[in-house]
């Protein structure tokens, strides 16, 4: 640094312990430098795809279109729209995603006067909440482990977590009405009238036994 006459130095250990971890300027009010894992996170239909996961700083922004490609590999197609914070939304992913066809849900350039549409800040409550539950639930600011090879691992099945309990979420509804319409008609009644308010059954999977075919009951007056 003295002979180079500068102020930093590119890789420097911040942490013995950790000595893989690198300093992340963030610009918080609160905390202005961060310490750790930068991830990048694409949830889709509520399912959580951990994208990139890096030691160093990276600029997410100038790596989308390689996400946006990692989601062509997963599913054959490109998505239709893409949600996206401020910072992805430079002109140059602009031109490449009107080029694949994707509609960009975000904030259009211009003057706000000349903008009719606008994204509300709650609709990218879904992404912040994957993080809020990660942090949370699943103690993903709180990783114990110290090896840059288990740490890693560690991050990755916090969201492993997260997918499950979401298919969990979904899968109990169909769960139930598979049970149910394997019983008679009186059977359904029954079991309705018994356990819509102790197990919280949904309004629409209630609806749906109550359309199908062996729930066919006629109540004369």
């Amino acid at each position: 640094m003295y002979a180079t006459r500068t102020r930093s130095i590119d890789d420097r250990i911040v942490s013995i312990h950790q000595p893989h971890v690198r300093p992340i300027v963030r610009g918080k009010t609160q905390a202005k430098v961060e310490f750790g894992a930068k991830i990048h996170v694409s949830v889709i239909d509520g399912i959580c795809f951990l994208d990139e996961l890096k030691w160093d700083a990276f600029n997410e922004g100038s790596h989308m279109m390689a996400y946006v490609e990692q989601y062509h590999k997963r599913f054959g197609c490109y998505p239709r729209e893409l949600l996206a914070d401020q910072i992805y939304c430079t002109r140059a992913n602009r031109a490449a995603l009107k080029e694949k066809g994707i509609k960009l849900i975000a904030k259009p350039l211009g003057r706000p006067p000349a903008v009719p549409i606008h994204v509300s800040p709650g609709e990218r409550n879904p992404v912040e909440g994957k993080f809020g539950q990660a942090k949370i639930g699943y103690g993903l600011n709180r990783v114990k482990a110290r090896l840059k090879e288990t740490s890693e691992p560690w991050i990755a099945c916090i969201f492993l977590v997260l997918n499950l309990v979401k298919l969990a979420g979904v899968a109990l509804p169909r769960l139930m009405v598979n049970t149910v319409m394997s019983f008679s008609a009186t059977g359904i009644l029954v079991w309705l009238t018994s356990n819509v308010g102790q197990i919280r059954i949904p309004m629409g999977t209630a609806l749906e036994i109550m359309k199908s075919e062996k729930f066919n009951l006629k109540i004369a007056a």
